[in-house]
């Protein structure tokens, strides 16, 4: 029984020394607290009484020099006006080299489409040329100018510069029967039957002139040679005109 009721002293004593300590704790907290918050009143009060001070020193110098403050305060002006222009000038020195700056990307990228369209033209003429096309040529226009500004749009250059025919889609066109692209030399020479761009390539009149050239068009029909026909003659029986 002794022991028991020593047992409930100690731990009552411990709960006591416990919150003893609790109490301690909250106390020094609270304290810090009261302290940080006494030390910021003062700074505050003190910047308060420097900015007053200040303030009462400058008006007294401005009562006593007024011509020196009003060149002061003239000055400060001047200096916040070539800063703003400074400000100024540097954003309109930045924006005139974005804009060209963006101007010779432009421009880069268009030496480079024209680049690559010239090319294309190259070796399109080649082909031409490979396929008996004619290298005449009147007021700067040769007869190829005239057909690769119809057909150019059917060819697509590869990155090794060679030529792939294509549908409006872009998609390479297969041979139905063979299942592989079709040559673009083969293409080039289907024109010889055409009317009109069949006279753009020599020897195109009669039969034996090219792939599936028979001396007559896709319907069927016999086709005028228009070999010896001036270039506006042969435009005005083609459209009609």
């Amino acid at each position: 029984m002794a022991e028991e009721t020593k047992a409930s002293e100690t731990e009552s004593q411990s709960q006591q020394d416990f919150a003893t300590t609790e109490s301690t704790e909250s106390e020094q907290n609270n304290e810090g607290l009261y302290r940080a918050l006494k030390a910021e009143r003062e700074a505050r009060k003190n910047y308060e009484r420097q900015v007053k001070e200040q303030a009462a020193m400058l008006a007294r110098f401005e009562e006593t020099n007024p011509d020196e403050v009003k060149s002061l305060r003239e000055e400060a002006a001047k200096a916040a006006q070539l800063q703003a222009q400074f400000g100024e000038a540097r954003e309109a020195i930045e924006l005139k080299y974005s804009k060209e700056a963006e101007a010779a990307r432009e421009s880069e990228a268009l030496a480079k489409a024209n680049l690559a369209e010239f090319r294309k033209k190259y070796a399109l003429e080649k082909v031409f040329l490979s396929a008996g096309g004619k290298t005449d040529s009147a007021d700067g226009i040769s007869f190829f100018d005239m057909l690769s500004n119809q057909i150019s749009g059917s060819f697509r250059q590869e990155e090794d510069g060679s030529l792939t025919v294509v549908d409006a889609a872009g998609d390479p066109i297969l041979d139905k029967e063979s299942g592989k692209r079709i040559d673009p030399l083969d293409f080039v020479s289907s024109y010889k039957i055409h009317p009109v761009y069949g006279t753009f390539f020599k020897g195109a009149k009669g039969t034996g002139a090219g792939i599936g050239y028979g001396g007559t068009d896709a319907n069927g029909m016999p086709v005028e040679d228009m070999t010896n026909l001036s270039r506006d003659e042969m435009f005005r029986r083609a459209f009609g005109n």
